[in-house]
């Protein structure tokens, strides 16, 4: 026998691994898989090689009524560890018995630790509330990504510091340095791994996340799911994601939960934003036929019907405007070359659709079991319900709904909105929570869909991965610079799930008056940056030429997937406040007195407004104590001035104002936005913040500040004091060579604006090229700087440059070179530049070439008309008649 094998034998492996290592053979690697540990009382650790992600969590549940009781509290409770010893990855799990439940808990060690909780009844029906993961997490962290809930819910980067109490749902970010380790993350921005989690898409509960201070608490919430024998366990799954990138980790576990994507990413147009409900049959024909003539149906390929068709909510049939019906529609949209689409909310239903009559089983409860009531739209029949897609019968209805509109109706698109109603509420005998009720009634909407793509709105984000096609990821944008602001925002914190996930929507592109063209421009090239879908909904018919090119130059969406490099700031809420730029000169008060009503002489300074309410700013009047009230309204507060008046600027931060203002300082009107009746214009997304005259100020004196707004309806008042500034630097890549960055200018002021390329990845020297203006710029390195005009973007195109001359730019689309030029090669014996462009839209076509010193463009040759232009020592443009077939081109130089 061998001396090794004897050893071994003898139960004395590590000596035999000292041996291997004294000779030839290199030391083992070291481990780096993330390992669970439970200590005595049951509660777990997860960390490598001696660096701890979370400390010390225990696992509560929580039913209705009684006292919350810990894995340790377990009667009869085993615990075993399954698994490879050689790998030394295994399972541990933990099984017991308390309060007539068995609970089971796994811990799976494995590139993505879960840990997985399943609460199955043993007796009858007990009333599970929710699941909860308790402990320390042991990142340096500094910040937080804070995610919504549903679709249109708002995600933010939140600063951590003592103290911070922050909540979000599905998924949460953490970033810093873990255990002192240093590091860069890409597209972090910070030092340091970080940390990542999701809640499970198949559960029966919503994640959620409270972090307070480094105490976190990841809650599977069932909002009362009932537990018995006759139901399948109660399931609650988190997944732990310690990474240098934790946001591209999301990604990447919410690509492998959703499974194969299609290829495509939408774009075309969609009613809403301009017509709304008052939509008419005429309206999408108008639009159908500007499209032919404007837009290459190969970018631009979809016409979608939105909200305002239907005979009423439950009832999907055209009204009255649509007088020809679907069929007829849609065979106009697919004769003129384009998908037609349409917009449902199916788990709405409305009297007039005839369903709560008929169907009143179906209705979800309230706590007092009166059928809960959501939205009332007068155009989908008034008060509107939600229908129970637990039920196997309403299942049914859903999916007969979706095959319906695709096989009989001819819709190759489905926007299926509202879909949180499915949610929510309950019934009686009902064992299923909400969220599994709106699992099931997506399934079958998802069935019924078949070949349609379906994208998901108003939708729980949690429970629809691997359901939709497309989601949208923020809430409405209106035509308006404040508008689309959180448009832009929305697409950068939520690209990570941007074809992984789902194809994110970030809203419609509108670029209509009173926006102007460099705003539009600005909406439009951040859509194009990001990569994701790009729907129009101005109408058409009547947008400008100039309007027109920017949609034309936005379509189709690109395949990248931006970034911002500068997604990880956080803002401090200044509003409301007087500034002398920077500087806060005098904080306002977070209560103000209010009046509902209007009269011109509230803002006079004098006016004694004792008799008004005392009302908090920074949430909307109704949850600050003035429910259903819509209309005109007052806010006046005091403040002391210094007594010396500073030099430069002064501005008045108020926040943003749901939906115009008209703002007075001491009687002086300062501004207003939006506009009140009878021209109505809501910008409640829109940040005020107003100069003030310094003569309009009392200096070492009180003043008064009154702000008149108007209210259309839904939630009214000065609601936000955050600026919620989108980030201002985003970046795509196109080809291994190539990319595109923006520079955003939020501000109502000229900025210079920096973005660190070589921080980015993005190695220099680079040639530049200005989008927009169509000129090539100085040549940059490793930073890039500009002054960018207010309310605009700088889009620059970024190459790496050659010896030879090269294509630096063309008119086709935003996003250079990715679009259209399919093929570019250099012949260095001739000294021809060649190539190919392909997907042109018919506009008149312009290629724009970078030339090293030394060379000179004679000629061009192309199967169409071309020219040379503006030819100079650095650059030269390519000028070719517009049209859609595929351009050969050549440029012979000297």
């Amino acid at each position: 026998m061998k001396r090794r094998e004897f050893l071994e034998l003898l139960g004395m492996p590590a000596l035999t691994q000292r041996r291997k290592r004294r000779g030839r053979h290199p030391a083992a690697p070291p481990d780096t898989r993330w390992r669970f540990s439970l200590d005595a009382r049951a509660r777990w650790s997860l960390a490598r090689a001696g660096v701890t992600a979370v400390r010390d969590a225990e696992i509560a549940i929580e039913l209705a009524a009684l006292p919350r009781f810990t894995l340790a509290d377990l009667e009869s409770a085993r615990r075993f560890r399954t698994g490879s010893r050689r790998s030394g990855e295994g399972t541990w799990t933990i099984v017991g018995l308390l309060n007539g439940l068995e609970v089971t808990a796994q811990f799976e060690d494995d590139d993505r630790p879960v840990v997985t909780v399943r609460v199955r009844g043993l007796e009858g029906p007990r009333d599970l509330v929710a699941i909860h993961f308790t402990g320390g997490v042991s990142v340096a962290q500094t910040r937080a990504w804070i995610n919504g809930y549903q679709s249109w819910s708002s995600c933010r980067m939140a600063e951590l510091a003592p103290g911070t109490d922050v909540t979000g749902h599905w998924q949460l970010a953490l970033f810093g340095g873990m255990g002192g380790r240093g590091g860069r993350g890409p597209g972090t921005g910070d030092r340091g791994p970080g940390l990542a989690f999701a809640f499970g898409e198949t559960d029966g509960s919503a994640g959620e996340f409270r972090l307070t201070g480094r105490v976190l608490d990841a809650v599977g919430r069932f909002n009362h799911r009932a537990v018995s024998l006759d139901q399948v366990a109660a399931v609650s799954s988190l997944t732990i994601l310690p990474s240098a990138d934790p946001l591209g980790a999301l990604g990447a576990d919410a690509a492998a939960r959703a499974g194969p994507l299609r290829p495509d990413t939408p774009a075309g147009w969609c009613s809403w934003y301009e017509l709304y409900e008052r939509v008419t049959e005429d309206d999408v024909v108008a639009a159908i036929e500007t499209a032919r003539g404007q837009f290459d149906p190969r970018g631009f390929r979809l016409i979608q019907v939105d909200d305002g068709f239907q005979r009423a909510a439950g009832d999907w049939d055209t009204n009255e405007k649509f007088p020809h019906g679907h069929r007829w529609l849609t065979d106009r949209i697919h004769a003129a070359g384009f998908e037609a689409g349409l917009w449902m909310a199916p788990f709405a239903v409305t009297a007039r659709s005839g369903i709560p009559s008929i169907h009143p089983e179906w209705l979800l409860l309230d706590d007092t079991g009166q059928p809960l009531k959501f939205d009332v739209q007068a155009h989908w029949g008034g008060q509107a319900y939600g229908i129970d897609a637990s039920q196997r019968v309403v299942q049914d209805w859903l999916r007969n709904l979706t095959r319906h509109a695709v096989d009989e109706w001819g819709y190759d698109y489905l926007k299926l909105d509202f879909l949180y109603y499915g949610a929510r509420g309950g019934r009686p005998e009902r064992g299923a929570s909400g969220h599994e009720a709106v699992r099931a009634g997506l399934r079958a909407l998802r069935e019924g869909a078949g070949r349609a793509f379906v994208l998901g709105c108003g939708a729980p984000l949690q429970h629809s991965l691997g359901l939709v096609d497309g989601m949208r990821i923020g809430g409405d944008v209106d035509a308006s610079w404040g508008g689309i602001q959180p448009g832009v925002s929305a697409a950068m914190q939520r690209a990570h799930w941007h074809g992984r996930a789902w194809r994110n929507d970030p809203d419609a592109v509108v670029v209509r008056e009173p926006m102007s063209l460099d705003e539009g421009r600005a909406w439009a090239s951040a859509v194009a940056i990001s990569g994701q879908m790009t729907i129009a909904s101005d109408r058409l018919d009547r947008l400008p030429a100039d309007r027109i090119e920017i949609l034309q130059r936005a379509m189709p969406a690109a395949p990248v997937r931006g970034r911002a490099l500068d997604l990880l700031g956080t803002e401090a809420a200044r509003a409301p406040a007087l500034l002398a730029g920077d500087v806060t000169l005098a904080a306002l008060p977070r209560r103000w007195r209010f009046m509902a009503g209007d009269d011109a002489s509230w803002s006079d300074p004098a006016l004694d407004d004792a008799g008004w309410e005392d009302l908090e700013v920074g949430i909307p009047w109704e949850r600050a104590g003035r429910p259903g009230l819509d209309g005109y309204a007052w806010y006046r507060a005091k403040f002391n001035a210094p007594r010396r008046p500073p030099a430069g600027r002064l501005t008045l931060a108020l926040g943003k104002i749901d939906d115009a203002d008209e703002t007075f300082v001491n009687g002086v009107r300062v501004g207003a936005t939006g506009a009140m009746p009878p021209a109505y214009r809501a910008e409640w997304q829109t940040y005020r913040q107003y100069d003030v005259p310094g003569e309009a100020i009392q200096w070492g004196a009180p003043n008064v500040v009154a702000v008149r707004v108007y209210d259309g309806g839904g939630d009214g008042g000065m609601w936000r004091l955050l600026r919620d500034a989108p980030p201002s630097r985003l970046l795509c890549r196109q080809h291994d060579d190539w990319w595109t960055i923006g520079l955003f200018n939020w501000d109502n002021d000229e900025r210079h604006l920096t973005a660190d390329l070589a921080g980015a990845g993005v190695a220099g020297p680079l040639a530049a090229y200005d989008v927009w203006k169509a000129q090539r710029l100085a040549d940059v390195s490793s930073r890039i700087s500009l002054a960018v005009a207010p309310r605009s973007a700088a889009i620059i195109a970024l190459r790496r440059p050659r010896r030879a001359p090269f294509v630096i730019g063309s008119s086709r689309h935003i996003i250079q070179g990715i679009v259209d030029i399919d093929d570019e090669r250099w012949d260095a014996r001739r000294h021809v530049l060649a190539g190919k462009s392909t997907q042109l839209d018919g506009r008149p076509y312009a290629i724009t070439l970078a030339l090293p010193p030394g060379f000179r463009p004679r000629r061009c040759i192309a199967n169409v008309e071309c020219t040379l232009a503006d030819v100079t020592a650095r650059s030269a443009r390519l000028e070719m008649i517009g049209q859609r077939e595929d351009v050969v081109w050549e440029v012979d130089f000297q």
